[in-house]
């Protein structure tokens, strides 16, 4: 886990409101040189003060764009910080208020074992093989990733990016005959199905095991190479959870993340990224019921903001992020009186020789548009 220094007392026994009215403070006194990034898994006292709120793919984008802050504060977690670092100016400081708000699905992939893997994989088939990195991945994958030739993806635009890794190079794609997901299998596996593959494209590289656990022959059968790993928020749903919502409520919506498993999406009606999600609740009529399948978070603002439908949590239990819980507002404080002193804390720093690739990968994701609409 990075280390994180405790915070002065000065900031944890201050109240909430005088917590808010000094964070409002500052943001009115950096003004410009300031910007607030808040990912939609934020609790509500910190997306409150986010000059952008989004997904992952929305809030990379924003980092790209900002050309008058000088510091860019993510309110999200430790990848998505990097990523900005990445894709913002050599004279912008990306800061994040808490080091310790990780992301254990990023931390799934180790570089050396993903190294071994491309090895791998390349000693066992002729076929070339594109990799695509989720962006909830470290730097150091995003930059193998880039260096391979292949692209980083969103929940959003993963399927057009898998599609580009399969078209060939005189049509503008990747070329490829494969594609290794990496670290989410069930994001990989629920899009290859969702593009009318079968499960049997699929087989699941375990980096614990030698090998990964494969066969040459599975190797060369297989389509789609899955890294094995997942979310832990949404390995909480479950079909039971499906059938409960559908036996409380006949006529209610399933609709879930796909970074769910297989046997939760195939139950679901529909399913689709964070800010898909958002849509289709947005665009649905009222008096619709919705179960939905993602961060708890996110679904409790959903239904705060949609009082003229029912909404909830798909679960029997809250679905919370605890990385991203780790952003409060004592530690927002302390990172925006800092930078008002021009003593930044908490800076996310790429080296320039990792983020050049990892930048590759990024823009690849960036220029490739996300799928309009949940699949259902």
């Amino acid at each position: 886990m990075r280390m994180q220094k405790p915070l002065p007392d000065e900031y944890t026994s201050l109240n909430a409101e005088e917590l808010r009215r000094r964070i409002a403070d500052r943001k009115k006194e950096l003004g410009e040189r300031l910007v607030i990034l808040g990912h939609h898994y934020q609790s509500d006292e910190v997306i409150a003060f986010a000059d952008f709120r989004g997904d992952s793919l929305a809030l990379s984008r924003r980092a790209a764009e900002q050309d008058r802050a000088k510091y860019i504060v993510f309110c999200g977690v430790h990848f998505m910080a990097e990523s900005a670092d990445i894709l913002s100016g050599p004279e912008q400081v990306v800061c994040l208020p808490n080091l310790k708000a990780g992301c254990a699905m990023a931390d799934m992939a180790d570089d050396d074992d993903v190294q071994l893997a491309l090895e791998t994989l390349a000693a066992e088939t002729d076929a070339k093989a594109a990799p695509v990195a989720y962006v909830n991945s470290t730097a150091a994958i995003k930059a193998l990733t880039g260096r391979g030739g292949g692209a980083c993806c969103t929940s959003s635009n993963v399927r057009n990016v898998f599609t580009w890794a399969l078209t060939p190079e005189a049509d503008g794609g990747a070329g490829a005959e494969k594609i290794f997901a990496l670290p989410d299998e069930h994001l990989a596996r629920n899009t290859a199905v969702a593009m009318g593959h079968s499960l049997e494209d699929c087989a699941v590289y375990d980096p614990r095991e030698i090998g990964g656990g494969l066969s040459a022959e599975q190797i060369e059968r297989a389509r789609f190479i899955l890294w094995r790993g997942h979310c832990y928020v949404h390995q909480i749903f479950t079909p039971n959870h499906v059938a409960l919502a559908r036996q409380l409520d006949p006529h209610v919506k399933v609709i879930v993340h796909p970074e769910c498993p297989r046997e939760v999406v195939e139950l679901a009606d529909r399913a689709g990224s964070t800010s898909q999600i958002i849509e289709a609740v947005e665009a649905a009529a009222p008096g619709t019921s919705w179960a939905i399948g993602t961060e708890s978070n996110l679904v409790n603002r959903l239904a705060a903001a949609h009082p003229e439908q029912s909404i909830r949590v798909l679960s029997d239990r809250a679905a919370l992020c605890v990385q991203m819980a780790r952003i409060d507002l004592p530690h927002l404080l302390w990172t925006l009186d800092h930078c008002a002193a021009d003593d930044p804390v908490n800076v996310v720093t790429v080296p320039e020789a990792l983020a050049a690739d990892a930048r590759a990968a990024l823009q690849r994701m960036i220029d490739i548009k996300a799928v309009p609409g949940v699949e259902g």
